[in-house]
This record gives structure tokens, C-alpha cells and sequence, in this order.
């Protein structure tokens, strides 16, 4: 039963929705959360162009996004992938910038970021940049959609770099299994084609000059009317709508009409089917997919949204409850798969483990039992209402993160939504009607169903002609009348129990740091009152330091175990509360245990001792650790799998830390555990351990002590914090080892290791790989094409500074990409020798503007000072005295360390390789690591 409270608290969220909807219909500007700080102004310019601009007080950086409604979907007949070949060329010049890396050398000399990525109907490009630098930057994007050059120069080197990206997902299981999921699909409808490109489908050809069809397609479809921009900046907004009107009024608008085909996703005739997929890392899967009448017209309802939200549910009485108490299921998600203007999917995906595999009739059979609780009347009411109410939540406290990840978002959404539902859009889920989603229901059937596994060894009979995955397609063949036990335990979710009553907040006086509330060898407890950020909301964040977790593989198994068994004990409880805003996690890092509780402070003393209950009172049955070690198993086994720069960067990672253990070495101890040796562990660790506690957000200190108290009644500390140096550090020379993987692409990380921790080394460094990061991509990625995957920057470890060089390629050995990098290095001395100081002083105030960059969320805040405080850094200041430092730098000590790291031969470099050994490094397994020294380390929470 609801309490009073939840009810009165959803009269009045209700009618603020309605009171919006009435506004609404209105509107021609977007409505934003109460709560928002930022500004919103909609227009739209001459040329049809659509136009978002939001003014963002106090930010540091500016951003923009523009999509444009063409994608994958639209490529012609044969030329399959030019749509996202295009968004390549377009960064490569422009008429008014026409060197090839003009555009990304301004925006990362001015402390900025940049992408672009093409979906299966939308293009979409951004940016972020020093907020001073906005004009500056717009003025280098906007040509990308009046004039771009296509320069003939780079559309074959081009090219390559898309069949080298083609080339580095072959052994992807999700590229893999994506491609070969459309086999089953209607050959007709556009998005069933391979959409990556490679040079079978973007190279010239006798009739057809690849050049000459890039120039076609854009100018087709590179429309201002079909082109929707965000741009965002601490300016006003009329200062915002001057910048628009001035670069984009030049955009065309074409006289081209366009419409897509309505063709069907699968051909009825072909339903209801079976599929198999043959996966290259150790997976299994089931997956229900359901073709349904387009959504699109529904957003604000979000039908959709509420049956994913019911068949993808994980508390009790939901299909995954079910499947996990038959030791069927690891996992599950549903939702929405795709979505067009005239057709939409949903598929329902299970993680299954070996039994479930064996069981995929009876799973179908849960599955479609759920569907016909869905079936058997209307759904009640409160499930509608709850579902707004939870929306309404997350829109009227939201938080800003990333704000070039927020203009692509709205980008997006101008491509969907309507100017008053921009940005509220996406939350709101007004109650559909009965009749609405019967629409929906009534078509998820077996006889309207694609169900596909994906297992390791599954029979096949053909493969997928772009990524050779094995697979076979069938009429389905299911056993309706299948016996399955406990059918009755499925029922719609009760009312969520967790959903927010208390919106109060209490934080003590503002503070610039966080306070010690408890200060002991073996326990420490600190406290931040938010005030930046007034949401109801707070952060609890603990680490249990386990000496013997630490140093022994045995040891790190059976925390892994423990971890996995309470996070699944947990998972049914849990659920609705993370549902409500209020989520935990329970992780195993290099000390010890981590927990964190977060989201609306309410309920949150209730999760957290909920999870250390659970955590105290540790059980495990034998037949679920088996379940556990077999998920552990193939887990250890699939980081083998990873993409070859992956891997050869979690070995040298792994290398340069000490004690760490292989994933070989771990596999070999994981078979002599039980059961029995997971519930010893979970008895001994607490006798052993010492504490770190953070309270961050809108609480009081009473209410910070009485939570951190709530980790000491079940787990007090025992034990004095200590500090064990765990960075190798490597003596001077060149120093390389190969890794062999089952992979085409070869790979290489390059790390050059500082020679000590200070504030002024980290600066030094950092600005370093900050200038040296679009010139080596430029050179090694655009100009030598040696791969796809390159790239350079600063790479600390812990506080050890250094430099990481990374290239992927299918062709080039290591030998040619250190060839290549060696050359790039000797050239860069030039560019060092003849840079003047104006174009240093940019370089030097964008790394500040990155540094100095204020936190953009509470969750951000608080992660940043706890990183501080397991660094032992309990001034919470590193990065600003790292940029004070960074201000300081001159050009002649930027040369210095340059020329002593790279040329003279005065810093260690560790080369990880996939492909080859090389004469002129000498072999790491010369060196004895455990004799090696160790940069040193400071306890966490230490006071200076």
C-alpha cells in the first residue's frame, strides 16, 4: 500500500504534467525542467534550417550538433555505405579551410573535442570547444554543409580508412551479429543492406567515379530543410541567433524531394522464423524480435516504452525472475530495436547461460506466457501513471552532463519531435490508451516473431558475405505445448515501493571542500554539502580495503565470486529502486570491495542497508557458484577476444601494475574453488579491512554520520589504512613485448613513461600529448593510412605521467607503424623548432580550459573528489595545480622534455604489440618485474 504522502505527491506531479501539455499545445519553444539553468530560444532560418539555441551560464565550453535526416538507409542501390563515407570526407577541407586537418587542429589546440557518426537515417557532426573559441569554431563547421571540397587527394586515402574500420570489426561480435540479423529481413527494405562500406562498394569503378556519387548524395540529401542544428554557449541568446543567421543562412535548401519506400521489415510469408548465429567470443543469447506499425506518431505516449518496460522488467514476477530462479538467464532487455516513419521492432534479449541454451523452447514458452498476461485485459492504471510519474521524475531533476553529448541529443530530437517537446520529448509518456497499445500487443505472437540464438558451436549452413558469420535461417520450430513449472509465479509489477516521498534537502553551510567527519588509522569518513547542485539527491560512496584481495589471485577470484553472487541475490530487490532514481553498485577493485548508493536521498539509507545486509548474510548454493564461475570463466576468456588496440593496452596495463595477475593465471586458479571457499571468504574478509566513506549531496552531517555509521555497525573497521606501490617503473631503453590473438588487424601501444610523479612533470607531459595528439592522428591515420583505430595523448597512471601512441591496422606490421611513428617524431622536432609562441599560448590555454573545467552534475562533482581522496590527495585540487602549472610552461621546457622523451633516448618506452617482434627493442621478458622498482604510492584518505 502507497502511503498518503506518494499519493498527494503524485496529484501534484500530475497536474504540473497537464498544466505543461496545456502550455504545450501552444508552444513554439521547447519546454525545459523547472530546474534547468540553461536558456532555450527555437527558430528557424530562411533557408528551412532548423535552429536550437541555449545559452549556458557559466560554462566553459561551447558545442554544436547538426543532423541531418540521412543515414544508412539512404545509400543507393550498390553503394552500400556512402552515406557514412561521406561524414568522413566532409572533415577533410572545406572551400574557406581546405587543409585537411584544419578543422581538427583548431578544436583541439582550443581544448575541444570533436565526432561524427552516420545511423541507419541520420547523420550526425559535433563538437566542443573553449567557450571564447565559439564563433571561431562555427566558422570552420558550417562549411562542412555549404562547400566542402571533396579533395580528390584524400577520397581514395579515404576510403582505405573505411575498409580499415570495415576490417577492424570483422571479429565483432556485435558488428557480426547486427550484419547477420538483417539476412533474416526483407531484401527490399533498405536497412536490411550492409551499411559500413569497404572497397568492394566505394571504389571507383569503369561507369562510375566514387567522387562524382559522394558529390550526387550530398547534394541530394545535404538540405538545409532536411538539417537540424544546436548550438550552446555561455552568450545570450540573441548573440546565439546572430552567430546562426550568420554562418548557416548559406546552407543550401535543394529542390529535391524525397520520401522513403514503405516496405514491410520482414515479408510476412517468411514469419514466424528461426535464426542461429555463430558468435566468436564465448556468448549466448535469445532473441524475440517482433515487427510492429510504426511508433513515431505515438512519442508522447510511448507504448512502446511501457510494454519494454514490462516484458524487460527484473523484480519479482517478471520473466527474468523467473528464468534466473531456473538457472535459465543472466540477463535481460527489451525495447525498441528500430524505428522508421513507417515501421518499428521490438526485441526482447536474454543472456542465457549453458542450461538456458539447452531450454530455448520452454524460455519462448515464459516468454509468450508473459505476453498473454499482457493480453488478458487492460492494463491497470497505476502501471500508466507510474510510468509518467518516474518520466516526470527524471525530466524535473534531471542533470546536465557532457554538453556536446546534450546538443547531439537534441539534435536528434529536432529530427522527431515537434519545437515544444525538443527536450521534453524524449520524457514524456502521456497514458496511451487501451486501444493503442492492443495496436501493439495483439502482434506479439510466435506467428509474428524472428527468434534467434546466438551460441558458440550452433548448427549453420551458410555465412554472412560481409563478416563471415555462420549462421541458418528457418521456419520456426517451437513446441507450443511445452511443460514448463512455475508459469503462475509471472504478474505485472506491483506499485514501486522506492519512488521518492521526501524532496527535501538539508545541506550544511557550503564548504570548498569536503570535511573530515571521523578521522582514524582505520577509518575515515568524509562529507561534501552540494550546494551548486540543489537537487534532492545525494552520493554514498565506501571502500573496503582488503589487504588480502589485493596480493593473491585466489584471493581476487573469490571477490569476483562474492561480488557476482550478492549483485544477483540483490538484482529482484533492487531493480524498482533503480527504477525510482536510486541505484547501487557493487564492484572488486586493486583494494578491495567498492560500494555505491546514489540518486534521490528518500530511500537511500533503506537500499544501503539492504545491500550490506545481503553482503553480510552471504549465501551461495552450489549449483548457483557453478553458474557464477561459468560466468567468470567467460569472462576471463573473452578479454582474449577484445580488438587487438584493446588488447595490447590491457596487457601493457597490466604489466605496469604490480602484483596483477594474467587472465591465464586467473583462469588456472578459478577450477580449484567451491562453493564452500566463496562463503569462507565472505566470513573472513571483515576481520581484516579498513574503511573510506564519502557523503556527498544535499544531506546534513548528522545524516552523512548516521549513514557512514550504517557501513561501520556491519562492517567495522579493523585494520590501519596502507599504501602498497603498485606503478612499475622501468629502467631507461626500449623495451617490447608481442601478444598473438586470432585477429586479421595488427596493433601497437607505444608508452613512454615519465620519471616522476610531481605536479610539474604531470603538466609538462600533459601538454605534451596535448599538442602531439592531432598531428600524429593526421599524420599515421590520414596521410600514411596505416589504419582506422590511431591516436596520442597524455597517459597517466595513478600520478606516473607519460605519453600513449596506438594504431590498429590491417595491414601494417608493427615494425612499419613504429617506422612510421619514428619518422613522425623526428619531423615533429621541426614543427616544435619553428612554432611561434602566439600558436603555443593556444595549445597551453586549451589544456588549462580542460583542466580547469567545472563539474557539470553532482555525480561528476562527487566522483572527482573521491578520486581525489583514494589518491590520498586531500587538498582536492590536483587538477587546478596541475593548470597553474600548465600557465606557467614556456616553450623552450615543452622542447626540452620532447627532445630528452623522443629523440634522445632518456625515457623508458614499453611497446605492446599484436603482429610481430622488432630488432630494435629489447624483449620485456628481460626484465624481472617483481625486482623492478615501484613509483610511490599514498594511502587513501591520507591528510596532508
Amino acid at each position: 500500500m502507497l502511503s498518503p504522502r506518494y499519493w498527494t505527491f503524485l496529484v501534484i506531479v500530475l497536474a504540473a504534467i497537464i498544466y505543461s501539455v496545456i502550455r504545450m499545445s501552444h508552444a513554439t519553444q521547447p519546454v525545459s525542467s523547472p530546474a534547468d539553468p540553461y536558456s532555450y530560444r527555437y527558430l528557424q532560418l530562411e533557408n528551412g534550417l532548423r535552429v536550437l539555441l541555449v545559452q549556458t551560464p557559466g560554462a566553459d565550453k561551447a558545442s554544436a550538433a547538426m543532423s541531418v535526416g540521412v543515414g544508412a538507409m539512404d545509400d543507393p542501390e550498390g553503394r552500400e555505405g556512402l552515406a557514412h563515407f561521406l561524414e568522413h570526407m566532409l572533415f577533410l577541407g572545406t572551400e574557406p579551410y581546405p587543409d585537411a586537418d584544419a578543422y581538427q587542429h583548431f578544436i583541439s589546440q582550443n581544448g575541444g573535442s570533436h565526432n561524427a557518426f552516420t545511423s541507419y537515417r541520420q547523420t550526425t557532426y559535433f563538437f566542443d570547444v573553449d567557450n571564447d573559441q565559439l564563433t571561431p569554431a562555427l566558422d570552420r563547421f558550417a562549411p562542412f554543409f555549404i562547400s566542402p571540397t571533396f579533395d580528390a587527394a584524400y577520397v581514395e586515402r579515404e576510403m582505405n580508412a573505411v575498409n580499415a574500420e570495415y576490417k577492424a570489426s570483422l571479429k565483432d561480435d556485435g558488428r557480426r551479429i547486427f550484419a547477420a540479423g538483417k539476412l533474416a529481413m526483407n531484401p527490399d527494405f533498405s536497412f536490411a543492406r550492409f551499411s559500413t562500406g569497404n572497397l568492394d562498394t566505394l571504389a571507383n569503378r569503369p561507369d562510375s567515379n566514387t567522387r562524382d556519387e559522394l558529390i550526387e548524395f550530398y547534394q541530394t540529401h545535404y538540405s538545409a530543410d532536411r538539417m537540424t542544428l544546436v548550438i550552446t554557449g555561455d552568450y545570450p541568446l540573441a548573440t546565439l541567433e546572430q552567430l546562426a543567421t550568420a554562418e548557416f543562412s548559406a546552407v543550401p535548401h535543394r529542390d529535391v524531394h524525397f520520401s522513403r519506400a514503405d516496405v514491410p521489415v520482414y515479408r510476412t510469408e517468411s514469419l514466424p522464423l528461426d535464426m542461429h548465429i555463430e558468435p566468436v567470443k564465448e556468448l549466448r543469447q535469445i532473441r524475440f524480435t517482433f515487427p510492429l506499425p510504426e511508433v513515431e506518431s505515438h512519442y508522447a505516449n510511448k507504448p512502446l516504452g511501457l510494454l519494454s518496460h514490462l516484458l524487460g522488467h527484473e523484480g519479482e514476477g517478471s520473466i527474468l525472475a523467473l528464468l534466473k530462479s531456473k538457472g535459465w538467464a543472466e540477463n535481460l532487455n527489451a525495447g525498441v530495436s528500430l524505428s522508421t516513419e513507417n515501421a518499428s521492432a521490438l526485441t526482447v534479449t536474454i543472456g542465457l547461460t549453458r542450461a538456458g541454451a539447452e531450454n530455448t523452447d520452454a524460455i519462448t514458452r515464459v516468454l509468450l506466457s508473459y505476453i498473454d498476461l499482457l493480453n488478458s485485459g487492460p492494463l491497470p492504471d497505476y502501471l500508466k501513471h507510474e510510468l509518467q510519474l518516474l518520466n516526470d521524475m527524471s525530466f524535473r531533476y534531471q542533470e546536465h552532463g557532457d554538453i556536446a553529448r546534450y546538443a547531439t541529443s537534441l539534435s536528434g530530437n529536432m529530427q522527431n519531435f515537434p519545437p515544444a517537446d525538443i527536450i521534453y520529448g524524449s520524457f514524456r509518456a502521456d497514458p496511451p490508451s487501451d486501444d493503442l497499445l492492443q495496436t501493439y500487443i495483439s502482434k506479439l505472437t510466435r506467428d509474428n516473431m524472428v527468434r534467434t540464438l546466438i551460441a558458440p558451436d550452433i548448427s549453420t549452413d551458410s555465412t554472412d558475405p560481409w563478416y563471415g558469420t555462420a549462421v541458418a535461417i528457418a521456419p520456426l520450430d517451437y513446441d507450443p505445448d511445452i511443460a514448463v513449472e512455475g508459469l503462475e509465479a509471472l504478474h505485472l509489477p506491483e506499485p514501486n515501493p522506492f519512488i521518492p516521498e521526501d524532496f527535501s534537502m538539508d545541506p550544511a553551510p557550503a564548504s570548498d571542500t569536503p570535511d573530515i567527519l571521523v578521522n582514524s588509522p582505520e577509518r575515515q569518513v568524509w562529507y561534501y554539502p552540494e550546494h551548486d547542485f540543489a537537487l534532492p539527491k545525494s552520493q554514498f560512496l565506501a571502500r573496503l580495503m582488503l589487504p588480502q584481495a589485493r596480493d593473491d589471485a585466489r584471493q581476487q577470484l573469490l571477490a569476483r565470486l562474492y561480488v557476482r553472487a550478492v549483485n544477483e541475490n540483490l538484482n529482484t530487490y533492487s531493480y524498482p529502486a533503480q527504477l525510482a532514481g536510486l541505484g547501487y553498485s557493487l564492484s572488486v577493485n586493486e583494494q578491495g570491495l567498492e560500494i555505491r548508493v546514489a540518486g534521490f536521498q528518500d530511500k537511500l539509507p533503506e537500499l544501503l542497508r539492504r545491500v550490506l545486509n545481503t553482503m553480510h548474510s552471504f549465501e551461495v548454493s552450489d549449483d548457483a557458484f557453478v553458474r557464477y564461475r561459468e560466468s567468470l570463466r567467460r569472462e576471463l576468456q573473452n578479454a582474449a577476444k577484445a580488438r587487438p588496440y584493446q588488447r595490447v593496452m590491457a596487457e601493457m596495463n597490466r604489466w605496469l601494475t604490480y602484483p596483477s595477475f594474467s587472465e591465464d593465471e586467473l583462469q588456472a586458479q578459478l577450477d580449484t574453488l567451491s562453493a564452500a571457499d566463496v562463503r569462507q571468504f565472505a566470513r573472513d574478509f571483515p576481520r581484516d579491512l579498513a574503511s573510506l566513506s564519502y557523503v556527498h549531496g544535499s544531506v546534513s552531517a548528522v545524516q552523512a554520520t548516521l549513514l557512514a555509521d550504517i557501513l561501520n555497525d556491519t562492517y567495522p573497521a579493523s585494520t590501519a589504512f596502507s599504501a602498497l606501490p603498485r606503478t612499475v617503473q622501468l629502467p631507461d631503453g626500449r623495451y617490447q613485448q608481442d601478444i598473438t590473438q586470432d585477429h586479421p588487424d595488427m596493433a601497437m601501444a607505444l608508452y613512454v613513461q615519465g620519471k616522476e610523479t610531481s605536479d610539474d612533470a604531470r603538466a609538462v607531459m600533459g601538454l605534451l600529448g596535448h599538442m602531439i595528439s592531432t598531428p600524429y592522428y593526421n599524420v599515421i591515420r590520414t596521410e600514411k593510412q596505416l589504419g582506422y583505430i590511431v591516436y596520442a595523448a597524455a597517459f597517466p597512471r595513478d600520478a606516473v605521467p607519460g605519453l600513449i601512441f596506438v594504431v590498429q591496422s590491417p595491414e601494417a606490421t608493427p615494425e612499419q607503424m613504429i617506422e612510421q611513428s619514428e619518422l613522425f617524431f623526428r619531423d615533429y622536432v621541426g614543427t616544435l623548432t619553428d612554432m611561434k609562441e602566439e600558436e603555443f599560448a593556444l595549445f597551453r590555454e586549451g589544456l588549462v580550459t580542460r583542466l580547469t573545467e567545472k563539474p557539470k552534475n553532482m555525480a561528476e562533482k562527487a566522483l572527482r573528489n573521491w578520486s581525489e581522496l583514494l589518491s590520498g590527495r586531500t587538498t582536492f585540487d590536483s587538477r587546478e595545480q596541475i593548470a597553474s602549472r600548465v600557465a606557467g610552461l614556456t616553450l623552450d621546457e615543452v622542447r626540452a622534455l620532447y627532445q630528452d622523451a623522443m629523440i634522445n633516448g632518456q625515457y623508458s618506452w614499453l611497446l605492446f604489440s599484436k603482429g610481430g617482434e622488432l630488432d630494435s627493442f629489447s624483449n620485456l621478458s628481460d626484465l624481472e618485474r617483481a625486482g623492478l622498482p615501484r613509483f610511490p604510492a599514498v594511502s587513501p584518505g591520507a591528510t596532508d
